[in-house]
This record gives structure tokens, C-alpha cells and sequence, in this order.
């Protein structure tokens, strides 16, 4: 189900990053989730993470829904900046930071998935997964974390 292919790194500013992780621990025992933007020249380099609210009420704690809105209001901002959707951020509670059968079904090929891993509440590790191909498996994307 996953493979690791030596792919270029996600860099992550070390702000951006420790936010993802503190909104990760903020929303446990629920998952948490958000968008990442940033520009991919040569590169991928996320600039910043944005908070979304986990529509998904039902499920919260093994399940996250990004209300297509706020995609929509962050991409509009990204066209007025220069930037895009490079990926998105979730966190999973209590499980590894690998990603789910739920969240390759419902995965998008080129965009970044960071997974983030709350143990306890306090304990966290953080992925980055993506897949180019409609047909492909997940692979693990090296994370980057710059000053």
C-alpha cells in the first residue's frame, strides 16, 4: 500500500510546521485539519498552513471533511498572492502518522497529505504522503523543516 520513492523533500519553515503540530495537539481527541500553501517551482515550500474547521461532527476522532467553501476562499487568496494548494494537513489521534484507506479513497494525485500523530495528546510525529497517479499507492514524501 505504500512505497518509498526518492522524491524531492516538502519544505516546511519551522513555524509552519510547529503550528500544524500545535493545532494537532489543540484538537485532540479529534482530528484536526487544514490546507498548505506554498509555490512549487523547483521545489515544494510550503509558506503557511491555514486552520480549517473538521466538518465531519460524526466522526471526529477518525474521520476529517474540509468544507469545500473554505478550499474555495484560501485558493482565491492564493491567486491574489501567487502562491497555491500544495497539500493538506490532518491529524490522526492516537494512530501512526500513516495514512488511512479512508484517506487514499478520498486522496487527490500531485498535492502533499500531512499526517500528524497525537499520542496521548502529547506525544506527536508528523509524515508527508503523496501519489501521482489516480492508480498509485501512497508514498512517503521527506519533510524538510527549515529556520
Amino acid at each position: 500500500m505504500f512505497f518509498n520513492i526518492l522524491k524531492p523533500a516538502l519544505n516546511i519553515p519551522k513555524a509552519v510546521y510547529d503550528e500544524m503540530i500545535n493545532h494537532a495537539k489543540d484538537s485532540y481527541p479529534h482530528e484536526c485539519c487544514g490546507v498548505l500553501v506554498g509555490s512549487q517551482h523547483k521545489e515544494k515550500r510550503i509558506f503557511s498552513a491555514h486552520r480549517v474547521q473538521n466538518q465531519n461532527k460524526d466522526r471526529a476522532s477518525d474521520r476529517y471533511i474540509i468544507d469545500p467553501k473554505d478550499i474555495n476562499m484560501i485558493d482565491r487568496q492564493c491567486r491574489v498572492e501567487d502562491t497555491q494548494i500544495l497539500g493538506f494537513y490532518h491529524s490522526h489521534p492516537d494512530h501512526p502518522d500513516r495514512p488511512s484507506q479512508y484517506d487514499r479513497e478520498w486522496g487527490q494525485p500531485g498535492y502533499s497529505y500531512v499526517i500528524v500523530s497525537v499520542n496521548g495528546g502529547k506525544d506527536v510525529s508528523a509524515k508527508s504522503w503523496t501519489f501521482d497517479e489516480d492508480d498509485e499507492p501512497f508514498r512517503e514524501e521527506k519533510i524538510k523543516i527549515s529556520s
